[in-house]
């Protein structure tokens, strides 16, 4: 352990900032999390020695008697006004090696600001110095109060990103504080809760995250829906949690429930609803690509079974999914970097592999981004417009030109491979040869082009290469051949394979419109928002999951064959991807969207 604290109490004006805590903090990632006033400061306070309990004792328990124990990066920041950016550094410095300070100064983002003094300094300048002399110094723990709490949203995360780093180079614990449940998810492994004083849960995060004992403590880690899997009693002692991203609002003629609003808030939407049998009002909250649900609906609820299966062991065997699903088996992981624009780090939105190898991304700062088979960008260009909305789909044609769906511009643009824009056909509406929003596009041996689109006329439109409208097939709804956001397509033997997002499946297709099947895996277990669907030169689908934050392989004649991440910021964990695409070589890139990353699997032998 770091430190165990016995019995402590911290006296305060009108009640105890801290009342009879008794914890012990382990190595590691540790987040002290509350809101203002909780006591999150007060506690760091005690474990840095700043502040001596009024009762009980605080022991600190080093793991080598070398070095500094621990550095505090406290809430006034401490920066010390005599001295500049880099001198701060160099003061804390073990060793005062120049290239460790230079690295640290450019990771901060601090290396144009070297010479400057604290007093001219902005706060968010100031807090990026005080974590970065956290870190120069070296110690066994760095305890930082909210850190980065004032830092721009494009610097914040990137300062996590080398806090995170150097942490783990220097082989240091960390514990900070902060109010935001996000950044505990993202960054610790185990968290204490406070609460007006009182610590009231310590733990692991993936314990508190997934299986809370109550709704009080569940919604120290966000939203959480309590809801009752077993009919339709209200007994509390029945409900179970459920996270946002484990629980499916469906559209279904049959459901039990309508509709009242949704409030959609961008990384998940709050749903009002009222049970038909009881008048019941139900609050839930789910975590759809973007909001879908109107007033008057009838609407069923599916929860996971990952969920719902508390006492399964996950993981063991090679397998991560409930239903036995195997680990899909990599033999390296790598990461392609989307590459900065101006003070913004995009993320990306859809990816292609084109007939000679390269890799077309589209990210959503409106760029093309074209990369070599070494993954090295050689050249990039803009959409003409981008300003009311990003493209999600590209394909590079039979012909060579890149074909791009201009979602939110309602129309489908033509470059030249080097990015010269050719030509572009559509205009917004619900008539043939008009688009709501095009996602995808796809090109079928015989030259025609098929275009996906949602926005309430989800439908796919097949065009003439020249832009003349042939036919369409589809239309909003949960029956075959209907769909809720169609997003990917592939094509095989004379057959249309659409993922059909939030009615979880994949959809087929003849060459006319005409459904001829339906996939939806459902024995096991299922998918959760297919977002992506591509192909692999081993003939099987790659799925995208938004919903699970996973890729799952799957054979089109209806097994789930394996499954790659889980949710998550780290090594092998993906956030909400977008799009998925598979080279001749049998490499993978997923679009890692929530982490602003394109993730490259290179399969083990057994699975090239």
């Amino acid at each position: 352990m770091l430190w165990t604290l016995d019995n402590v109490t911290l006296a305060g004006r009108g009640r105890s900032r801290l009342e009879r805590v008794s914890v012990s903090i382990p190595p590691g990632r540790t987040a002290v999390i509350g809101a203002s006033g909780s006591g999150k400061t007060s506690l760091l306070d005690l474990l840095t020695g700043f502040t001596m309990p009024d009762a009980g004792t605080v022991r600190a328990l080093p793991s080598s008697s070398e070095g500094l124990f621990a550095f505090w990066s406290p809430s006034d920041l401490g920066l010390w006004p005599h001295l500049t950016i880099r001198e701060h550094l160099v003061a804390v410095s073990p060793t005062g090696n120049g290239e460790t300070i230079d690295r640290l100064l450019r990771g901060f983002g601090l290396e144009t600001l070297q010479t400057a003094m604290p007093g001219n300094l902005s706060q968010g300048e100031g807090a990026r110095l005080s974590v970065a002399r956290a870190v120069a110094a070296r110690p066994q723990v760095l305890v930082l109060d909210e850190p980065l709490e004032h830092v721009d949203t494009v610097w914040r995360e990137r300062c996590w990103r080398t806090l995170r780093e150097e942490v783990t180079a220097i082989r240091a614990s960390l514990v900070f504080s902060t109010h935001a449940p996000e950044r505990v998810l993202a960054e610790a492994d185990w968290c204490l809760c406070l609460e007006a004083g009182q610590l009231v849960w310590s733990g692991a995060v993936a314990e508190l995250y997934d299986r809370p004992a109550t709704p009080d403590l569940a919604i120290f880690l966000g939203p959480c829906n309590w809801l009752d899997l077993s009919g339709e009693g209200t007994d509390s002692e029945s409900r179970q949690p459920v996270r946002p991203e484990r629980l499916m609002v469906e559209l279904h003629d049959e459901g039990p429930y309508t509709v009242r609003q949704e409030q959609f808030t961008g990384s998940l939407a709050e749903v009002e609803l009222t049970r038909i049998t009881s008048g019941q009002p139900v609050r839930v909250y789910h975590r759809p690509p973007r909001a879908g649900l109107r007033a008057g609906q009838r609407v069923a609820l599916r929860v996971l079974l990952l969920l719902i299966m508390f006492g399964l062991l996950l993981g063991q065997g090679g397998c991560d999914a409930v239903l036995g699903v195997p680990k899909l088996v990599v033999a390296s992981s790598d990461v392609v970097r989307i590459p900065v624009d101006g003070s913004r780090m995009p993320a990306p939105r859809a990816l292609t592999i084109s007939p000679e190898k390269e890799l077309y991304v589209l990210d959503d700062s409106g760029r093309v981004l074209v990369y070599d088979s070494q993954n090295h960008l050689v050249r990039q260009w803009r959409m003409p417009e981008s300003s009311v909305g990003k493209p999600e789909g590209i394909r590079v044609l039979q012909d060579g030109r890149v074909a791009i769906a201009d979602t939110h511009y309602h129309r489908v643009v033509f470059f030249s491979k080097e990015g010269e824009l050719l030509s572009m056909f559509g205009s917004q509406g619900e008539l043939p040869g008009q688009f709501t929003y095009p996602v995808d596009l796809l090109q079928d041996p015989q030259g025609y082009l098929y275009v996906a689109e949602y926005g309430g006329s989800d439908r796919i439109q097949k065009f003439t290469l020249d832009g003349k409208y042939v036919l369409e097939f589809g239309g909003l709804g949960t029956n075959a051949g209907q769909f809720q956001r169609p997003s990917g397509m592939v094509w095989i033997d004379s057959r249309l394979y659409v993922a059909d997002a939030i009615n979880s499946r994949v959809q087929v297709f003849s060459d006319t419109g005409q459904s001829v099947g339906v996939l939806d895996w459902a024995g096991q277990g299922g998918l959760y928002y297919p977002y992506d669907i591509a192909m692999g030169p081993d003939g099987m689908f790659y799925l995208v999951e938004y919903g699970a934050c996973r890729v799952t392989v799957a054979d089109p004649a209806g097994k789930l064959v394996a499954q790659y991440g889980r949710e998550g910021r780290g090594f092998e964990e993906l956030w909400t991807p977008w799009a998925v695409t598979v080279a001749e070589d049998g490499r993978v890139f997923i679009a890692d969207t929530g982490n602003r990353r394109i993730v490259q699997l290179t399969l083990a032998g057994e699975r090239r």
